[in-house]
């Protein structure tokens, strides 16, 4: 048989049984569920926990749970303080946390709200927080929170609290 055959003849050849296949199949290897970096990392992040195994959200969320008082700040309604998942959901963090590295954690980013109106807060610009009837107690925090905060995460932060803190001088 001559060597270069055309390619329909070929296949029709090999399919027949009468030439041998030209390329074999790799041999099939199993796909990791996980990558060896990706190991490594929750390797490496379970070690960092400590002792007792909390994240650092965990630890701040157990912390801010410590200092709830059962109810919502701005409608007065009551809120979960004995159960860990439905208490994180009535803590809301002031300065967004994805966005806020810097005072993620930070003991006095939170306030305390009803489920109803965390999702609500969390949707509200910074114009329409300063109507809530909790906004006092939210912009004291934000004043202590303004000497932690790193300069590349100013723009963040209410302009009417930097005006505040520039007419008051509270530091």
């Amino acid at each position: 048989m001559p060597d270069q055959l055309p390619y329909n003849e070929r296949y029709r050849l090999i399919k027949l049984g009468l030439m041998p296949k030209e390329a074999v199949a790799k041999a099939k290897k199993p796909i990791a569920k996980k990558s060896q970096k990706k190991i490594a990392e929750e390797k490496q992040e379970r070690a960092s926990r400590g002792p007792d195994g909390d994240t650092k959200l965990q630890k701040f969320m157990k912390n801010a749970i410590k200092r709830m008082r059962g109810v919502c700040t701005e409608t007065g309604l009551r809120t979960e303080t004995k159960i860990f998942k439905y208490a994180c959901m009535s803590i809301a963090h002031i300065l967004p946390r994805q966005k806020v590295k810097s005072v993620q954690y930070h003991q006095l980013n939170w306030v305390e709200l009803d489920v109803g109106m965390h999702v609500k807060f969390d949707k509200m610009s910074w114009e329409e927080r300063e109507q809530m009837g909790c906004w006092p107690e939210i912009r004291d925090k934000l004043i202590h929170l303004w000497p932690d905060l790193d300069p590349s995460e100013y723009r963040h932060f209410p302009q009417s609290v930097r005006e505040y803190i520039e007419k008051n001088e509270p530091f």
